[in-house]
């Protein structure tokens, strides 16, 4: 479902900027509960580009006086979820804009606003996950949750390891930022999921399409944004607890949170969380999944000294997971192999048990991030620096012959990513209609590995610069941004054997620039439109060139690896950079009476598109996996995606969203494969409202009913072998019901979920474990809510 209410604007003609002199107009209106229609009295109502602020009357009215032109307007009131909307002001005439606030059942003791103005709205398709929307997915994977915004997917390795795909990229094209920390970890790999806890978020946020210039040459698909709930700013203590159950895989999650600010040193801000989830074999509609169990624990803090003119933070976290992995995706033959693709089932099924035995692959990842800012004449410096340490550690399903090696149950592959990154941000205070920010950012990378070769020791060193410019009129924004990076990559290979053996030391130098041009124009009071174009040049990756051999069942050949299978004389290839230009356009109708949504249609070109391609397997003394090979072609990605919502009646909504991607191999005049399929959901929900918050009654009660259907993808290469056909499309049908137990000053939320309930037997597309068993069957989820607060500070 989308959620319109950060992109609302009520566009009228205006004749001066925020803070420009001209005619004063009056804006007024009234704030009240979304759900139960309550008038909300001392609701802080701000103009953050004048920072004029009120607050409403007992009877839920505020007024605010300022000149014409375009503001963000922000609502605060305690319990309820923030709210920022766009609204353009009329010379000499009154405003009328009413707010209905999204109950957030975090209970803080007041309100202070601070901090720097925001930047105004992007010119790209951007769409956020919170509140409700958010708090609906917990439990699930981070690549999972993201799901639920148009335009994403997912490729999958079972039921526990899911990797977002937007727009039909994925991997090395996406960046993932963990409270404003790129994540840098073994990503490259299908079966790595993103080593970061959803529950450390208040919000995803997802750029659709290339945002490079601001967060690296990487970011050709988008950008995915983790982003905590900022730290506390009003005296008191208060916490959260969320627990998760799910039916199908016994899974169990526990989240806690606690944060406060002393009332005695009110700069001083801290809060500390954890989570721990636990799951068992995942149970398809006739058998479960042996070893495909999960354990998890989490953690993270975060203290800060925040004045208005001043500040710095320390945040820190560690993510560690034991993941399962399929037994049946081992095979000792290629006879063995090709019986288990063609069988319906695994030989190999299991009981439920909690137990995780090889093979498995266990992960930590740990981020620690210093950051500060100050307030200068010339705009808000800050500064980030951070350092990640990512361990990943793979179990085979044998152990080693050798009795006493088999005994220290060592991995097999053992992969080590220490990252330090820097970063220098200053945005330059208002000059008429332009606001900008210029940066510096570095990053030094060392990989090392120990046991068995899969991808290479290497250095990778980047120094970037780049500009961005945002200037904004009556009814149009332009935004253009300029980057350059220059990345010195080492690679250290050993070569030969015995007394042949050496290091070979390979060394590749890049020039990656971006570029980017997009605009936002308002057509009208409902409707907005935007168009962005982008140019951006990315360096092939260490494993896209060096990965050889088998790592958490498949096998895969880098590009440049290939040379050493080739005849002499044969001519030998070599990675070159990927450039690719993408074009976005977005319409946004909203701030309508009944109807609200979004349509993206993008197009994307990649000279030099770097992919992975089936190949027969090979016979390893390990056994037979699904294997892939690299390569590189012109490709190119077009496609659409929509979301939206219809207020049927009172109480009722009607919400749908769509999107369908076309991804073609220009070199072979052919689609590309593992290209995501069509898809198309649709909700029904109920609403009820209560106009009292009665101790032992439920409010905001909901139901809702929803279908997901994904066609069979029909779009695959007719001459690129793969190990099976497309799997057939697939509808499943899923329900929720969930409402906030008033107890005393608790609102206790509580939410069940059904997925699949028809338990139907599929197979997705984008699951490289689609060869050898089939999806996760029914499954009830149980989510419950506990916000708790402490010595709270009157106001």
């Amino acid at each position: 479902m989308l959620a319109v209410w950060g992109a609302l604007a009520l566009p009228v003609r205006a004749q001066s900027s925020p803070g420009q002199p001209g005619s004063t107009t009056l804006v007024s209106g009234r704030v009240s509960d979304h759900e139960t229609g309550e008038l909300l009295p001392g609701a802080t109502i701000l103009l953050v580009e004048t920072q004029q602020a009120t607050q409403t009357d007992l009877s839920g009215n505020y007024q605010l006086q300022a000149p014409a032109g375009l503001y963000h307007v922000q609502v605060r009131f305690v319990g309820y979820a923030l709210e920022t909307v766009e609204v353009r002001l009329l010379p000499g005439r009154t405003v009328l804009r009413n707010f209905r606030l999204h109950s957030d059942a975090v209970l803080l003791q007041g309100a202070v606003v601070r901090g720097h103005q925001p930047g105004l709205p992007g010119t790209q398709a951007t769409a956020t996950l919170s509140g409700e929307a958010l708090r609906q997915t917990s439990g699930q994977a981070l690549g999972e949750a993201l799901q639920k915004i148009s335009g994403v997917s997912v490729i999958q390795t079972g039921a526990n390891v899911f990797k977002p795909v937007i727009h039909g990229l994925h991997s090395n094209r996406i960046s993932i930022l963990n409270n404003g920390v790129r994540q840098e970890g073994q990503q490259w790999g299908q079966e790595h999921g993103p080593e970061i806890d959803p529950f450390i978020a208040s919000q995803l946020t997802v750029v659709k399409g290339a945002a490079s210039v601001r967060h690296g040459s990487d970011a050709i698909g988008g950008v995915v944004l983790v982003e905590p709930a900022p730290l506390p700013d009003s005296a008191g203590t208060s916490a959260e607890l969320q627990l998760v159950g799910m039916s199908n895989n016994g899974l169990g999650a526990a989240s806690a949170a606690v944060q406060g600010s002393p009332a005695g040193l009110p700069a001083l801000r801290w809060r500390v969380q954890g989570t721990a989830k636990r799951a068992g074999n995942t149970r398809t509609p006739d058998y479960y999944q042996k070893n495909t169990g999960q354990a998890e624990l989490n953690y993270s803090a975060a203290l800060g000294w925040h004045k208005d003119r001043y500040g710095v933070e320390a945040f820190f976290s560690h993510f560690g997971s034991k993941l399962g992995i399929l037994s049946s995706a081992h095979l000792g033959s290629r006879e063995d192999f090709e019986a288990a693709v063609a069988r319906p089932r695994p030989r190999e099924t299991a009981d439920f048990s909690y137990k995780i035995d090889r093979p498995y692959q266990y992960v930590a990842h740990d981020l620690l991030k210093l950051s500060g800012f100050v307030k200068t004449g010339l705009g808000r410096l800050s500064a980030t620096l951070a350092r990640q340490q990512d361990l990943r550690e793979e179990y085979d399903k044998y152990r080693p012959y050798n009795d006493a090696l088999a005994a220290r149950n060592l991995p097999e592959l053992r992969y080590e990513n220490s990252t330090t990154t820097a970063e220098l941000l200053l945005d330059h205070r208002p000059l008429g209609n332009f606001t900008g920010s210029v940066g510096l950012a570095g990053t030094y990378q060392d990989n090392t590995y120990a046991f068995r070769y899969f991808v290479p020791f290497y250095t990778n060193v980047v120094g970037g610069a780049f500009l961005i410019e945002h200037w904004h009129g009556r009814r149009w924004q332009l935004e253009a941004g300029l980057r350059a990076d220059y990345r010195h990559l080492q690679v250290r290979r050993g070569r030969g054997n015995g007394a042949g053996y050496y290091v070979e030391r390979t060394a590749f130098t890049y020039v990656t620039p971006a570029a980017s041009l997009g605009t936002s124009f308002e057509a009208g009071p409902h409707l907005t439109l935007r168009s962005d174009l982008g140019l951006t040049r990315r360096a092939p990756a260490p494993n896209e060139r060096y990965s050889q051999g088998v790592h958490n069942a498949q096998y895969e050949e880098g590009f440049d690896l290939q040379n050493d299978f080739l005849p002499a004389g044969a001519p030998r290839r070599s990675l070159q950079p990927e450039t690719a230009y993408n074009t976005g356009l977005t319409a946004t109708w909203h701030g309508y009476r009944r109807l609200n949504g979004e349509v993206t249609l993008y197009h994307t070109r990649i000279s030099g598109y770097i992919y992975q391609l089936p190949m027969p397997p090979p016979v390893t003394i390990r056994g037979v996996f699904p294997s892939f090979r690299f390569d590189q072609s012109d490709a190119s990605f077009t496609g659409f995606d929509a979301a939206g919502t219809y207020d049927l009646a009172q109480g009722w909504q009607l919400a749908g969203k769509a999107a369908v991607v076309v991804a073609y191999n220009h070199d072979q005049r052919d689609y590309l494969i593992f290209g995501p399929a069509d898809r198309l959901e649709l909700s029904l929900r109920r609403s009820w409202p209560n106009r009292t918050a009665t101790p032992g009654r439920l409010r905001q009660r909901y139901a809702q009913l929803s279908g997901l259907g994904v066609r069979r993808q029909t779009r695959t290469p007719s001459e690129v072998y793969d190990f099976t056909t497309a799997p057939a499309g697939y509808v499943l049908l899923g329900a929720e019901v969930g409402a906030t137990l008033q107890l005393g000053r608790l609102p206790l939320t509580i939410s069940l979920t059904g997925s699949n309930l028809l338990d139907q037997r599929y197979r997705d597309y984008l699951n490289r474990y689609r060869y050898f068993t089939d999806e996760m069957g029914r499954n009830i989820t149980l989510r419950l809510r506990v916000p708790l607060a402490f010595g709270a500070a009157s106001r």
